[in-house]
């Protein structure tokens, strides 16, 4: 049994640096330099002979991020796409620039959050099409608008039953699927805002955090069925959400990323098997620092934090997701 006492309160984040520095120092940078020499020659291999996925089915692929993705994956030779969102109408423009390029594509109408008509709608199309590559891309990321009455309090299950629920039921009920044939790979649509971010954005940071977490146990349960996991991190990407100049990520444009260059490097990287695929890199590195700090050091970087996005986006102390 412990005794119930504990390092002084305001002793602990020294002592947590240190830690963290003795671990980087002889045992990530060491470890990472292995990992990196043992994973290139099947990274390359895969990435260049690696086999091609013949069907993928796509959530949230009306519009952004899921659009772009079943573009770029309608190049592939003989591929089959399920595209599946609310919006019909902008599916069906989706699907028509996806058959131009040769692609076979279905139209999948379909509300994440009901789980039922969820699980109908994904083993319909895995009776028919065999899904390769499932990608959980559907993401509920509105802000509040001006004029909009609802208290941020008040917004958290709708997020919650989107980001987080919503996903984890697309990608089981394809998991069940790919370990009944014994293969198959998953993408999952998280964000580097799930790595660290500015306070204001409270549930949908939430939830993408908590998506990475999944994302990586599941690449570990799915090993021993020849089930891929893999996460998706992207920066700030230029969508029809962030671009919107009626919300307050719009002051935050200059840094806006290409969803079409997003969709390459997730192809290529998935070709690869890689765990985390994050872009631009550059804008990950210091949400991966901050992960390494004290509690201490974190509570007053995301005051800073909070205190600076509140004041470029004029929200102020208010959260808008």
């Amino acid at each position: 049994m412990f005794p119930p006492i504990t390092v002084p309160p305001p002793l602990q984040p020294i002592i947590q640096a240190w830690t963290v520095w003795f671990t980087t120092t002889f045992f990530t940078i060491p470890m990472a330099t292995a990992l990196a020499i043992w994973d290139l020659p099947s990274a390359l291999y895969n990435l260049f002979f690696g086999e091609r996925p013949k069907v993928i089915l796509i959530t949230g692929a009306n519009s952004g991020i899921g659009e772009k993705l079943a573009e770029e994956y309608s190049k592939l030779p003989g591929v089959t796409l399920g595209l599946l969102a609310r919006n019909k109408e902008h599916l069906n423009r989706v699907a028509n620039n996806c058959r131009k390029r040769g692609a076979n594509v279905d139209i999948l109408v379909c509300d994440i959050t009901d789980k039922e008509v969820l699980n109908e709608t994904i083993n319909d199309f895995y009776d028919r099409y065999p899904i390769d590559l499932l990608i959980a891309n559907a993401a509920q990321a509105g802000v509040k608008y001006d004029g909009d009455e609802e208290r941020w309090e008040d917004r958290g299950e709708r997020y919650i039953d989107v980001n987080l629920i919503g996903t984890v039921n697309t990608v089981m009920a394809g998991f069940k699927r790919m370990r009944e044939k014994k293969g198959g790979q998953i993408a999952i649509t998280s964000s580097i805002l799930g790595h660290y971010s500015a306070p204001q954005m409270i549930y949908y940071n939430a939830t993408k955090y908590a998506l990475v977490s999944f994302a990586r146990d599941l690449r570990y349960l799915g090993a021993p069925h020849d089930i891929k996991v893999s996460v998706i991190a992207p920066g700030i990407i230029d969508t029809p959400m962030t671009s919107d100049p009626k919300q307050p990520l719009k002051f935050y444009s200059w840094i806006f990323a290409s969803p079409r260059n997003l969709a390459i490097v997730t192809k290529l990287q998935l070709y690869a098997n890689r765990f985390e695929i994050t872009w631009p890199f550059v804008e990950m590195l210091p949400a991966f620092a901050a992960q390494s700090l004290p509690p201490r050091v974190t509570e007053l970087v995301t005051h800073i934090i909070g205190r600076v996005n509140g004041f470029i986006t004029g929200v102020g102390d208010e959260a808008f997701t």
